[in-house]
């Protein structure tokens, strides 16, 4: 039978959510992270090749497809406010330009990164799982809190480890984090709407405070029905 097609809503934010196979971790190193930051980064705009033949070309040619695209490479396909990238999964907040396009994102950068991974690895066959999940972003207080959330899963999975070096979400290198509270440009988020959120919570500096406010409680409390991971 033939799934239905899942339509989003381009006036709304969603709450993606996505994990390995069993559990399994899909970064292993720094240059994995990377890899999949940059090929996010290349499937935010229409592409008309994929990651892996963008990264076949020498500067010239990739200045010709730059050049020949231009159109394409300044339309956004989704608008990315924060993201968080652990070791067995992600977790992305973006909003869909278009009803369709959320999905066909979302399958370009994990059926990209998989195709990396297995060359890398020899190994074959499914990597992500097949569906990602994902929740409707209603009001500005729930995206607020899950933008917190999604900044602060670092810190809840160093509680379990009590040798990790994480003490404020700062310190993790594969988040938004550093951008909304404003230590750094992230080219991957759309500052545009950054900006208005950050207006929502009253600046950068509010924003730390609220984050860090729940360091030590559970960041998941009062949300439930915006967690995706179990």
């Amino acid at each position: 039978m033939a799934t239905k097609p899942r339509r989003f809503n381009p006036s709304f934010y969603y709450h993606i959510y996505n994990r390995g196979v069993d559990g399994r971790n899909l970064f292993n190193s720094d240059k994995d992270y990377q890899r999949f930051l940059d090929t996010v980064g290349f499937y935010l705009h229409n592409q008309t090749i994929s990651y892996a033949q963008f990264q076949e070309l020498n500067a010239q040619a990739r200045t010709a497809y730059i050049q020949l695209n231009p159109k394409g490479l300044r339309t956004l396909r989704v608008r990315m406010l924060a993201y968080c990238i652990m070791p067995n999964h992600f977790h992305l907040l973006i909003k869909p330009t278009e009803s369709a396009n959320l999905t066909q994102f979302v399958s370009d950068i994990t059926n990209s990164y998989t195709k990396y991974f297995n060359i890398k690895n020899g190994r074959v066959g499914r990597f992500v799982q097949g569906t990602f999940k994902s929740k409707e972003i209603a009001d500005e207080p729930s995206l607020l809190q899950v933008s917190r959330y999604i900044h602060l899963n670092p810190i809840s999975s160093s509680k379990t480890n009590p040798k990790s070096w994480l003490k404020k979400p700062d310190d993790y290198p594969y988040s938004s984090y550093a951008a909304w509270v404003g230590k750094s440009h992230d080219s991957l988020i759309d500052h545009d709407e950054l900006k208005l959120w950050l207006r929502s919570s009253r600046g950068a500096e509010k924003y730390r405070r609220f984050v860090e406010a729940k360091i030590n409680n559970n960041p998941a409390l009062g949300i439930e029905n915006l967690v995706l991971e179990n």
